[in-house]
C-alpha cells in the first residue's frame, strides 16, 4: 500500500506578507486584512484548480494556512478533501514561543491534519536558547499529537556570526556548511522531540548533494517520519533543481509558498489581474512544481500515523 506524497502549497505568511503588500509590519488594518483573506482563499482557490483539473492528486495536496489573516480557507480545504496544515509559532521570533498560548485549545478547535512549527535552530549557537526552545517543543509536540495531528518541524538553520565569517559568502554557507548542521541539528531534535515531518532547506545543490538527502530521510525515518523540502521563495529553476535531488533521495513532497503564489497574489490586490486569471496562475505553478517533483520520485511506502509510539 502507498501513502500518498505531502504536496504542500503554503500560505501561512503573516508579517511578512504585510510588510511585503503594505511596506509595514505593524499589525494589518481591517481593510488590509480582508484583502489578504481574499489572495489567501485565491491560492485556495489555485490549488483546487490544479486538483479539478486532474494534474495534482487530491489525496497528495496539502494546504498550509493561518487562521489570523486567512480565516475559512482551512475550513473550505477540509470540506473539499484537501489536507490541512496550520502554524503554531509565534512569526518572526528567534527562539521558539507558541501561538496562541492556548495550543490545545487552538488545536482542538481547528483539527488541523498536521500542526507546524517553524524553528531556528543552529547546534552549535546558543546552548542555553536550543535547550530552551527543544523543552518548549517537547510540550508543543505532545499537545499536537494529543489533538490527533502530524507533528510538522520546519528548521531554519541561520548562520552564527563565526560561522558566516568563516564562510565568507553566503552562497558558500548554504552549500558547504548548512546541509551538515541540518543533520545535526535534525539528531539533536530528535533526540528530545517526536518529529513527524521535517519540512527541510535545500541540502545543496552541488554534486553529491544528494547523499545530504538521503541522510536527512534516514535521520526523519528513525523516529517514524519523513522529509519534505521547502522552498524558501526561491526562483522557479532553482526549486526545480532541489526537487529534483530531494525527491530521487526519499523526501516524501514538498511545502513550497511564495515561489507559486507571490506574483499572482500582489497583482490580485493590486487590481492588475482578476480573480480567475490570478488562480489559473497559481494553478500553473503549483501543477509544474508538483510534476518537477513526481517525474523523480518514487512511491512512498505507507508510514504510521502521528503519535504511535511517540
Amino acid at each position: 500500500m502507498n501513502h500518498p506524497h505531502l504536496l504542500v502549497l503554503a500560505v501561512d505568511q503573516r508579517p511578512w506578507l504585510t510588510q511585503a503588500l503594505y511596506s509595514h509590519t505593524s499589525p494589518a488594518t481591517a481593510d488590509q486584512r480582508a484583502a489578504i483573506c481574499r489572495g489567501k482563499h485565491m491560492v485556495l482557490d489555485g490549488l483546487l484548480a490544479a486538483v479539478e483539473s486532474g494534474t495534482v492528486d487530491r489525496a497528495s495536496a496539502a494546504i498550509l494556512v493561518d487562521a489570523t489573516l486567512g480565516p475559512g480557507v482551512a475550513e473550505r480545504a477540509r470540506a473539499l478533501g484537501v489536507t490541512v496544515s496550520m502554524p503554531l509559532e509565534r512569526a518572526g521570533r528567534e527562539i521558539y514561543e507558541d501561538e496562541p498560548d492556548d495550543v490545545g485549545s487552538h488545536l482542538a478547535y481547528h483539527q488541523p491534519d498536521l500542526a507546524k512549527v517553524l524553528v531556528r535552530y543552529n547546534p552549535e549557537g546558543d546552548r542555553e536558547a536550543n535547550e530552551l526552545q527543544l523543552r518548549r517543543l517537547k510540550q508543543t509536540a505532545r499537545l499536537a499529537h494529543d489533538a490527533g495531528s502530524r507533528f510538522l518541524f520546519e528548521l531554519l538553520v541561520p548562520p552564527t556570526p563565526a560561522q558566516e565569517a568563516a564562510a565568507g559568502d553566503h552562497a558558500v554557507f548554504d552549500e558547504k556548511i548548512r546541509p551538515g548542521l541540518i543533520l545535526r541539528g535534525m539528531e539533536e531534535i530528535s533526540a528530545k522531540v517526536p518529529v513527524d515531518v521535517w519540512k527541510l532547506e535545500h541540502l545543496g545543490a552541488e554534486s553529491g548533494a544528494e547523499a545530504s538527502y538521503a541522510a536527512a530521510v534516514q535521520l526523519a525515518a528513525a523516529g517514524g517520519g519523513e522529509c519534505i523540502l521547502l522552498g524558501a521563495g526561491a526562483p522557479g529553476p532553482v526549486v526545480d533543481g532541489w526537487l529534483a535531488d530531494a525527491a530521487r533521495s526519499g523526501f516524501t513532497g514538498f511545502a513550497i509558498g511564495r515561489s507559486i503564489w507571490w506574483e499572482a497574489m500582489r497583482d490580485l490586490l493590486a487590481g492588475t489581474v482578476d480573480h480567475g486569471t490570478a488562480v489559473n496562475r497559481v494553478a500553473e505553478q503549483y501543477a509544474r512544481f508538483v510534476s518537477t517533483f513526481q517525474r523523480q520520485a518514487a512511491p512512498v511506502e505507507d508510514v504510521a500515523v502521528a503519535g504511535s509510539g511517540s
